[in-house]
């Protein structure tokens, strides 16, 4: 019997959210299920920004540099920066992530020179500071960046249909952290049942976060003692 021939099985939204309360069975799932899994996947996804790199969320973002000035707003979608260089005459060099404190115990800020150094500042609007100050208006900062796992947006099981912006790979621990967060949620699931959902997702993330993570390609943020 030949195979199907094709590779691009898809879960949308609804599919994931209606294969999670399959999981946790229970109660027909009704329209206010559908709105609160929908904020409970925006809640996981959110999360996850917190648990490493996620490798299809890295992206690489160029910046140009103004002479004398020390501050730059990002995107606001910036979870985190992982690597960072800045371009000069055609040479690049690496700019090295310090903490507030270092930056901080700096007496001058308004130094000029090549920069060499950077601390962000996670507000909900991202700062970016370079030291030394640019003494031109041609460097070119060139960095990776974590960005946010696009929002769940689909109104309801019956209105709009989404993908989602996640890889295949992490499919199973999508729908098992969704059944978990939905299943605390849910009235007369059994204790012993909603322990079962968090290890069934604990497991799943953990498998498909090491599967992304590889000895021969690694990313993770440089950050120093002190911070």
């Amino acid at each position: 019997m030949a195979t199907s021939g094709t590779a691009t099985f898809n879960l949308t939204v609804n599919d994931a959210i209606q294969e999670a309360m399959d999981r946790i069975g229970g109660e027909p799932v009704l329209g206010y299920d559908i709105r609160s899994a929908k904020r409970s996947l925006n809640v996981m996804f959110a999360d996850w920004a917190n648990r490493g790199v996620n490798q299809w969320t890295l992206e690489k973002k160029t910046l140009s540099l103004t002479s004398g000035t020390v501050t730059y707003t990002l995107d606001t979608d910036t979870v985190d920066i992982v690597d960072m260089y800045v371009t000069r005459d055609s040479t690049d060099y690496s700019v090295e992530r310090i903490s507030l404190t270092d930056y901080n115990a700096y007496p001058n800020k308004a130094t000029v020179g090549r920069a060499t150094q950077f601390y962000l500042q996670k507000d909900r609007t991202p700062q970016l500071y370079i030291y030394p100050a640019p003494d031109n208006s041609t460097d070119v900062i060139s960095y990776w960046r974590i960005r946010k796992i696009e929002d769940i947006t689909a109104l309801s099981a019956s209105g709009n249909e989404q993908d989602i912006d996640i890889p295949f790979r992490f499919y199973e621990c999508m729908v098992a952290g969704l059944a978990y967060y939905m299943g605390m949620k849910r009235p007369n699931v059994d204790l012993n049942k909603l322990s079962y959902l968090k290890a069934e997702y604990e497991t799943a993330f953990t498998r498909a976060k090491d599967a992304d993570l590889n000895e021969t390609f690694r990313i993770v943020p440089g950050y120093r003692s002190g911070f």
